[in-house]
């Protein structure tokens, strides 16, 4: 069933509705145009009488009378009958006078020193209000098919325009955010509805990202936050029982603010529309700079680092979490090395993070919070390090082979 302010109803009506306004507006036209044509004929055979008396007079200088009996030739305009001469003082260009009942076209012409009317009663000659009746009768015939054939042709007119539109109502009706997948919009044509299309796709697609974002948030912050918060809250404990605290414990305080630290600014950073921007980015100004801002690398001097990174290559990322990208595995070497030893460097579209190890990951260390049986971590990092490369549209794989541990960031060119 349509409904009453459906848009399908709206475009019948519409249609329908010119349909009949056209009609109507050449029916009109039509009578006019016969008008016209019938006022101008008869103006032309007054012209023309004119005309030739005048050429009489001037050949024989006698003034001839008319040769048809509907013409009548007045000395001047003050000789017509009083009511047709009051209207032309009135409005001295006008030809065409109703009188008694009959109409009358006059035309002035002028012999010798005087002006002469030439007037013709062309009651009898007139066709259009005899026929009108007649021309009315077809006219509203025609009228009647046309408006038959345009109410028939409306319809599939109308569904036919808006059969998009109801396709698209129908289908965001059905809208399921969790289920909704790209290609929302491909049925549709390229024209304003399918733009239209194209714009809920897109924005659906942004929603299920914020959500995600959101969602991954809430999650990774209510694991990863609680173990350093419990750990400080313990050691605030024993502070207030003025207990000194072990080296050991100190270390576990020291581990536990910097995991805090780090946690927070990844999944802040993980969670902000603005870090999804994408740019062009010398990777080794990148490195440099994390390098730099980690206190751990810079003031061991027993760690060796080798880099092995052209100061051309350029990637895309977001240069906020391209930086903690290399910070979590800057981080992730100095935990788990075997030899406080990292080389960076590149091998085709990949960048290689590798170290010495004698430990082995979980069968996928790039899943959520996997982590070695011997590692003191939350296991984050690496996962982290996963999700960052899947907003930057890099893939990454992890290999141990001959004592190495090694993470394959394959990166996206500008």
């Amino acid at each position: 069933m349509v409904k009453k302010h459906s848009i399908q109803r709206r475009i019948y009506l519409l249609f329908a509705s010119f349909t009949l306004f056209t009609c109507l507006v050449y029916s009109m036209l039509l009578l006019t145009y016969s008008w016209v044509v019938e006022d101008n004929v008869f103006n032309r055979i007054v012209s023309d009488e004119a005309q030739y008396i005048e050429q009489q007079f001037a050949k024989t200088g006698l003034i001839n009378a008319p040769r048809s009996q509907f013409l009548m030739l007045y000395e001047g305009w003050n000789k017509l009958p009083e009511p047709i001469y009051k209207e032309h003082l009135k409005d001295p260009d006008k030809i065409e006078f109703t009188y008694a009942g009959n109409t009358l076209h006059l035309s002035p012409l002028t012999l010798g020193q005087d002006t002469y009317i030439l007037v013709a009663d062309v009651s009898a000659f007139e066709v259009g209000g005899e026929y009108l009746p007649y021309i009315s009768l077809s006219l509203i015939l025609v009228l009647a098919i046309f408006s038959a054939l345009a109410i028939a042709f409306a319809w599939p007119v109308a569904s036919a325009a808006s059969k998009p539109l109801i396709e698209l109502k129908e289908k965001v009706e059905t809208l399921n955010l969790k289920t909704f997948k790209p290609g929302f919009a491909k049925p549709f044509p390229d024209n304003e509805i399918g733009y239209l299309a194209s714009e809920i796709e897109r924005s659906m697609l942004h929603i299920q990202t914020v959500l995600k974002r959101e969602t991954d948030f809430t999650r990774d912050a209510s694991h990863e936050l609680r173990t350093p918060t419990t750990i400080l809250k313990n050691l605030a404990a024993q502070i207030e029982t003025n207990t000194p605290l072990s080296a050991k414990q100190h270390a576990q305080f020291t581990n536990a603010v910097k995991d805090l630290e780090q946690t927070i600014d990844t999944l802040l950073a993980l969670a902000r529309e603005e870090t999804q921007q994408l740019e062009t980015i010398t990777f080794l100004h990148a490195l440099e700079n994390a390098i730099l801002k980690n206190s751990e690398i810079a003031n061991t001097e027993a760690f060796q680092l080798h880099i092995e990174v052209p100061d051309t290559l350029t990637v895309t990322a977001n240069e906020q979490l391209l930086s903690l990208l290399i910070n979590n595995l800057l981080s992730n070497a100095l935990a788990h090395s075997a030899e406080k030893q990292l080389t960076i460097r590149t091998d085709g579209d990949e960048i290689i993070f590798e170290n010495p190890t004698t430990i082995y990951p979980v069968e996928n260390p790039l899943h959520d919070r996997s982590k070695g049986n011997d590692s003191s971590g939350l296991g984050l990092g690496l996962y982290l390090v996963e999700r960052i490369c899947t907003l930057f549209g890099w893939t990454v794989s992890v290999s141990t082979e001959n004592n190495m541990f090694s993470v394959h960031l394959t990166y996206k060119t500008p």
